[in-house]
Formats: C-alpha cells, sequence, structure tokens
C-alpha cells in the first residue's frame, strides 16, 4: 500500500497542468474541445479552453489571490494540486458562456445532432468562431463575475519582430506562468507528442498547418538545433512544440492579421479591468492595421 509521504512526492512531480480523468486515471495536458458535448461548443471551444488553461497557471502562482473569500469557488479550485477532467469541463462551459462566440442558432441544432467529426463540420460551420477581443473580454468578463480581476496584457503579431515576440512570450510565462496564443490564418507546424502529460517524450503527430486556433505556451525550450527555441504548449489535452523560428515568420504575412499573444496578471482594480475591456477593440484595429501595413510599420514591432 502506498504511504502518504509517497502520494505526496508523487503529486509534487505531477506537471501543473496535468488533467486526470477520476474514472481512469489517465492523465491530460491541459484542456481539450473534444470533452464538450455539444458539436458547437467543440468547434468553437478552442478559446475557453486556452483561457482556462491560462488561469489554472496563474492560479498556481498567485495561489493567495485565488483563494480570496471574495473569489468563487470554482476559480479557489484551480489551486489544488490535483484537478480532474469532469471539473476542468465544467468549468470550460462556463467561460464559453462568458464569450462572444458568434452561433448560428438554427445550424447549431442541426451540427449539434450530426455525429462528432462530420464532414459537414467543413462545409457548414455551427458558428464563426471566437474573435481576439471576445477572448480578452470574455476572460476578463468571466473573472470579474467569480471575484477576480484580472489585467491583460495582448500582442498583435502579425510582422512582429523575432526578438520582440520572443521577449514577450518570456515575459508572460515569468509573470503569469503561461501565455495564450491565437494563430489567424497564418500556418505554422506542430508537434504533438503522446507520451506523459507535459513530457516531450513518445511518438508525436506532426501537424503540418495549424491554423484558426487558440493555444496555451507553457514554457520555451532552449534548443541549441538550426531552428532555434522551441515554444512548449497545451492544445487538444496534449503537449505540444512548434520552433519559434517557424511560427515567427508565419506572422510576416497578411494572413497573421488577428493572430495575438496575450497574459493576464492579478490586480486590484476594477477600473483596470473596465478599461482593459473598452481597450480589447482598439487591440482588434491595431491587430488589422498590423496585418495590413505591418511590413512598412518602422521597427517592424
Amino acid at each position: 500500500m502506498m504511504t502518504e509521504e509517497k502520494k505526496e512526492e508523487n503529486i509534487n512531480k505531477i506537471d501543473p497542468l496535468t488533467v486526470t480523468d477520476r474514472g481512469t486515471g489517465k492523465e491530460y495536458y491541459g484542456g481539450d474541445q473534444d470533452w464538450y458535448k455539444s458539436n458547437t461548443m467543440a468547434f468553437a471551444g478552442c478559446g475557453s479552453v486556452a483561457a482556462l488553461n491560462m488561469l489554472r497557471s496563474l492560479a498556481l502562482r498567485y495561489p493567495d489571490r485565488f483563494s480570496d473569500p471574495e473569489v468563487s469557488d470554482e476559480l479557489t479550485m484551480l489551486t489544488d494540486k490535483v484537478i480532474y477532467k469532469d471539473d476542468y469541463t465544467c468549468i470550460m462551459k462556463d467561460i464559453y458562456k462568458s464569450m462572444f462566440v458568434f452561433e448560428l442558432p438554427i445550424i447549431r441544432r442541426l451540427c449539434d445532432m450530426l455525429k462528432r467529426g462530420s464532414r459537414v463540420f467543413k462545409v457548414i460551420p455551427p458558428s464563426l468562431g471566437l474573435s481576439l477581443y471576445g477572448f480578452i473580454t470574455g476572460t476578463l468578463k468571466f473573472c470579474k463575475n467569480r471575484g477576480l480581476n484580472l489585467h491583460v496584457k495582448a500582442l498583435p503579431t502579425a510582422f512582429t519582430s523575432y526578438d520582440r515576440g520572443l521577449a514577450f512570450i518570456r515575459e508572460g510565462l515569468k509573470r503569469s506562468g503561461s501565455v495564450v496564443m491565437l494563430t489567424s490564418l497564418n500556418r505554422h507546424p506542430l508537434k504533438l507528442y503522446s507520451g506523459r502529460a507535459g513530457e516531450l517524450t513518445g511518438g508525436y503527430d506532426q501537424k503540418k498547418g495549424v491554423r484558426s486556433h487558440f493555444m496555451t505556451i507553457t514554457g520555451i525550450v532552449d534548443n541549441e538545433g538550426p531552428e532555434g527555441p522551441l515554444i512548449k504548449l497545451t492544445t487538444w489535452g496534449r503537449v505540444a512544440t512548434v520552433p519559434y523560428s517557424r511560427l515567427n515568420r508565419s506572422w510576416h504575412g497578411i494572413k497573421a492579421y488577428t493572430s495575438c499573444l496575450y497574459y493576464f496578471t492579478p490586480t486590484v482594480s476594477q477600473g483596470v479591468v473596465k478599461a482593459d475591456m473598452a481597450k480589447s477593440y482598439g487591440v482588434f484595429i491595431w491587430a488589422l492595421v498590423k496585418g495590413l501595413f505591418g511590413w512598412v510599420i518602422p521597427g517592424n514591432l
């Protein structure tokens, strides 16, 4: 029989973003939009999953703020050492409802009756997905309504220089524990690993052209190879990597017009939250400007 000390030792070895299936014991790395029962939510749920992965990292970075008496039990639970798939999925649903996902009601009902993975979704999508500013306002609104005030810092990445993008990711990881990334119509590769949750082990699936997707960056792996550092992230409940050089290269084109990086930190000021929500549309406009004219902006910011 395993002693309490041994159990504690094993728990401490678990990556903070590991999500455990309460029934089977299977471990995932972060959430997976495929856990939604609704086809419509599964189709457009990557943003809410990325937001929750970010909040889990943030809760472990600032446990006192998440344990404040004014903060809801739903958010306080994110400070637990072990978190379970069913609880994670419930929070994912609540975040999704707070975000401005533009659903098409009649098509949504029809799509929800179809078999998951139907080819119909490629022809008739049940929603138009989640926008850059919808992600910001939805995340801030969700947390504010549960007693937690957050400040967001965003960097639209179209035509962003190599050093500026990498510095922003490092800054976000240091201050927040994670950085949310929105890939727009720009495409970049992705290696999805099948080893233990959070570890770059086992076999992997190679995705050649990921696009229109929210993911959560959890680390930078220094690499002396020709492609330089690797960005470690979570998506679809698995750990993945993308060479930063390839990611940055994908930003240098008009198709990256709404690509963006975000990180969040706690704040005591409700005024900051209101200001960030008001500025979210401005971030979207700046992203469009960078996407259209970034190649002529001095300094290639």
